[in-house]
């Protein structure tokens, strides 16, 4: 965690997001809890640290965790079915798709989009539909 926070130290809530972001969408191995373990498995995110593959809900959980922590902002998840991305309240103008939960614009960052900037939903994903899960700062 402190080499994570130094990188993401003096910059603003959009450049640090989205350095955290690219890391969780790039630094993982993606598999199926099906294929690996048999089973849907939900990782806390010291575990999808630990363990050598993780799949959309591991990668949200800990991308939530780590922006919630490094950088304090609110986030939540949001449940599309068949997948699970988050997305961030942010204090300043982002642009990008997002979902009014609790009268606050939360931003979309799918950990799973490889590559897909802040604010980009996934391919066939309906944002309207989604279901929302709020996490306590």
């Amino acid at each position: 965690m402190p080499l994570l926070a130094k990188s993401v130290r003096d910059r603003d809530e959009r450049e640090a997001v989205s350095r955290l972001l690219n890391l969780v969408q790039t630094g993982f191995e993606y598999e199926y809890d099906e294929k690996v373990w048999g089973h849907d498995r939900p990782f806390f995110a010291e575990e999808t640290l630990y363990y050598p593959f993780c799949d959309c809900e591991d990668r949200a959980i800990l991308l939530s965790r780590l922006v919630r922590d490094l950088l304090g902002l609110r986030t939540l998840l949001v449940f599309y079915p068949g997948h699970l991305a988050m997305a961030v309240a942010f204090n300043e103008k982002v642009e990008g798709d997002y979902i009014v939960c609790q009268g606050l614009r939360f931003v979309v960052c799918d950990p799973t989009y490889i590559g897909a900037p802040i604010g980009a939903t996934m391919t066939g994903m309906d944002n309207a539909k989604a279901t929302v899960v709020l996490l306590e700062p």
